[in-house]
């Protein structure tokens, strides 16, 4: 891997943990952050969303985040935000970690230096790997475990025209090591566990891979199992299989179909519109060619059960294919080489297909652009205010959403524990006397209409650029504001 881009892509990967607080979607706080609270003492049981009750999720993310949080500790006083941020930061040291070492694994197949260079630019400014790359998420650790244990196998077969990953050697610890990583990516998103049996599958009809080794790598698994079963019993108290009461809560009794559902085919529709076109299609068109011209690739057999059963499921959510992550660039450069061959060596050079090249390229950096610098949700930076101004006890009043509000539930990891009260109601006259030496008034609203007597501490709205003729359109937009109230 070229130093210049490992040092860029560090120096952009550092800005984006910075500026991108806050998450993706609500499972990656409320289920990791919030858990992890949980087990730290600071937030209640009857405050966690009600996948607790359900004794459904793994504990080994929150766990890691509880370890993490324990040793920040010993230094005093934890503040959340700079803990969400080193989260985020211990994802991309994987993500740089994880790239390099595609890079090495697929850089013989590149045919000229052009297209090694390209990889090198795919895996670590891919504008989408980025994005979940950083995450301290389910679907991101899950995607990078999984890679790193079908990197570290030894796929020692003999080569192929309908192969594409080269092939390794290795021994019985490399098997094994394989093994502990796929059963830890399965314990951070139980649906990783399709692209482990498809992987399998590989292995055992296309590799005719030997027993024993096998054999090594359900004994790796069992081991990350048997790891994930005592964090479960350490967390929820009790002895639990998550995993099943996981599938039974989703699946038989359909709760997951209740926050939303979607026809088969709405995958393609949701990765061609966030997917930014013309740079979606090409996140379409190379792996569905990648899974046809290489049908007998270990990266095809576990992509593709990975996607059926993903566009058979009635509950749809972009975020669900974010493990696939890790080898979309070396799909896109088996289809950039099929070209080459196909058209000729001086294809690239061409002033149509250059100029296209390029078209991509900047499209993709004008995106990378935004996720570096744009924070997740407005939330966490306004709230991160009163954590930074307010050390004694607060009470916040809010007509309904309060800047501790995600969805319609709340943020308790971002509060100083126990010095914050909310009284959240929509009748002003039932507001209770303030208790507290701050009372605070939060509202996200186009026009402001706060409390008689309130002073404006803080906004989201950048008064600056009312200087630059902006004004109509910043008071069309809603923008959250925090007031003191007497």
């Amino acid at each position: 891997m070229p130093r210049k881009y490992l040092f860029i892509a560090a120096l952009a990967l550092l800005t984006a943990c910075w500026f991108s607080v806050g998450f993706h979607q609500g499972d990656e706080h409320f289920q990791l952050l919030e858990f992890a609270g949980y087990k730290l003492g600071f937030i209640s049981a009857e405050q966690l969303p009600w996948e607790f009750e359900e004794r459904m999720r793994p504990a080994t993310q929150p766990a890691i985040a509880y370890a993490i949080h324990r040793l920040c500790g010993v230094w005093g006083e934890v503040n959340p935000y700079y803990f969400a941020c080193l989260l985020r930061l211990i994802s991309a040291v994987g993500f740089l970690f994880l790239a390099t070492n595609v890079y090495k694994r697929f850089a013989d197949r590149m045919p000229t230096e052009r297209l090694l260079g390209w990889l090198a630019l795919g895996l670590l400014f891919n504008w989408c790997s980025v994005y979940s790359g950083i995450r301290f998420s389910g679907e991101n650790w899950a995607g990078m475990a999984f890679a790193f244990g079908l990197l570290l196998y030894p796929t020692a077969v003999p080569e192929r025209t309908d192969t594409f990953t080269p092939a390794k050697t290795g021994g019985a610890l490399a098997c094994f090591g394989a093994g502990l990583l796929f059963g830890l990516a399965f314990l951070f998103r139980y649906q990783v566990a399709i692209m482990v049996l498809g992987f399998g599958a590989w292995l055992l009809f296309i590799a005719r891979e030997r027993w024993p080794r096998l054999g090594l790598v359900v004994l790796g698994g069992l081991v990350a199992l048997a790891l994930g079963t005592l964090l479960d019993r350490w967390f929820y108290g009790e002895w639990v299989i998550a995993p099943w009461h996981y599938l039974r809560s989703n699946l038989i009794e359909g709760k997951a179909a209740t926050f939303g559902s979607a026809p088969w085919w709405d995958y393609f529709r949701m990765v061609f519109e966030r997917g930014v076109p013309p740079l979606s299609l090409l996140y379409i068109a190379a792996p569905l060619w990648f899974a046809w011209r290489f049908r007998r690739d270990p990266l095809t057999w576990m992509m593709v059960p990975f996607l059926l059963v993903h566009f058979l499921l009635s509950r749809k959510d972009a975020r669900f294919l974010f493990p696939l992550l890790p080898f979309l660039p070396v799909m896109i450069m088996a289809g950039a080489i099929a070209l080459r061959r196909k058209y000729g060596k001086g294809l690239f050079n061409r002033k149509g297909v250059s100029g296209s090249v390029k078209l991509l390229g900047g499209i993709n950096l004008a995106i990378l652009l935004t996720v570096l610098f744009r924070p997740m949700i407005s939330e966490v930076k306004v709230n991160k205010f009163v954590w930074d101004n307010y050390t004694e006890p607060v009470s916040l009043f809010a007509d309904g959403r309060h800047v501790f509000t995600y969805a319609d539930l709340t943020l308790h990891f971002y509060q100083r524990p126990g010095k914050v009260t909310i009284y959240r109601t929509e009748d002003r006259a039932e507001w209770p006397k303030c208790g507290t030496p701050v009372c605070l008034y939060s509202q996200f609203t186009r026009t402001p209409t706060p409390p008689k007597n309130a002073r404006l501490v803080y906004t989201t709205r950048p008064e600056w650029a009312d200087g630059l003729g902006l004004k109509d359109w910043l008071d069309g937009m809603k923008w959250w504001a925090i007031y003191e109230l007497e």
